[in-house]
């Protein structure tokens, strides 16, 4: 059995999940097995019949109501007990905040090893290859689990969403979790306020990534934006110093993007950027690495000083 964990965003399916149920049946090309959702809620039968019209096999429902919220004493046992009732092959969890969490834990219940961030599965000799990257990006490595049952963590938009319609069965798996105590209180939760921007639907977008150095220099990528008339945005490196506001985030953590025009500044091209913009129609880099994987997907590359490169682009434009 190939289980797919499914993970819910405010009580629903997140799409990531029918992105796990489609990499699960290409994993299954070559293990034989059944492919199954595996949904963990404190209601979990609605989330089970959507599944359930999708070509997969089976169903697995775990209901407890510690599972209205996070705590990953309680999914990392009931996923313990699930693999000890099924004997599962294979483990795939989203690379999200929620799975890469989730993934390591449940890994070292099991004593077993995981891949983090898959993009690509492959067989060699009949046996799964994994993809994934390293070194920020820059690399690729390929790797080959020898523990059972293999646990993989997979990258949001490397793989596209299960559509094949089917008819699944439910099944109502018992799990002992009544002897847990919580690990942690939630408090609360805080809706995020309301975006100033949606980047999905820009016709032009500027990025700009950790290359522009420091938080001052993030207006060059402005200037730029506002000189075409597009839109700015930016890496997750970029966020996450405060550069700019989350709302302008591009990547799988952050907007999925499709412009006209993408012009990539001083981002070197992680597979997480790289999943939030690769389908851009025409996709435009500016690194002053040659080497960098951003030019693997750019139809245009331009190897310069984005502080030379930048300034007279917009001096070209005003003209």
């Amino acid at each position: 059995m190939i289980l797919a964990v499914c993970e819910l965003k405010n009580g629903k399916l997140d799409d990531v999940s029918f992105e796990l149920l489609q990499a699960a049946k290409l994993l299954n090309q070559k293990m034989s097995a059944k492919v199954a959702a595996v949904v963990l809620s404190d209601h979990p039968q609605e989330l089970s019949k959507t599944l359930s019209e999708f070509a997969i096999d089976q169903i697995y429902e775990i209901s407890h109501p510690s599972f209205k919220t996070y705590d990953p004493e309680f999914y990392t046992t009931a996923l313990e007990d699930l693999y000890k009732q099924k004997k599962a092959k294979a483990f795939l969890l989203p690379y999200t905040p929620w799975g890469a969490d989730l993934a390591p834990k449940l890994a070292a219940r099991l004593q077993c090893g995981a891949v983090a961030g898959c993009q690509k599965i492959e067989f060699e000799k009949g046996e799964p290859v994994f993809t994934r990257p390293v070194y920020n990006g820059k690399m690729l490595a390929r790797v080959r689990l020898t523990s059972s049952p293999l646990i993989i963590t997979v990258e949001r938009g490397a793989f596209k969403k299960l559509e094949d319609k089917g008819s699944a069965s439910i099944e109502s798996v018992t799990v002992k979790l009544d002897h847990l105590k919580p690990t942690y209180k939630v408090l609360g939760q805080k809706t995020a306020e309301k975006v100033s921007v949606d980047l999905t639907k820009a016709k032009i977008i500027v990025s700009g990534g950790r290359g522009l150095g420091k938080k001052e220099n993030f207006k060059l990528i402005q200037d730029l934006a506002n000189a075409l008339g597009g839109e700015y945005a930016a890496s997750r490196p970029v966020v996450d110093n405060e550069w700019t506001d989350r709302d302008r985030q591009v990547g799988s953590s952050g907007k999925v993007v499709t412009p006209e025009l993408y012009i990539a500044c001083g981002i070197s091209g992680a597979i997480q950027h790289l999943a939030g913009m690769k389908k851009s129609k025409v996709i435009v880099a500016i690194n002053k690495d040659p080497e960098a994987p951003i030019f693997n997907v750019a139809t245009y590359g331009i190897v310069g000083d984005l502080f030379k490169v930048i300034p007279a682009l917009i001096q070209n434009l005003k003209k």
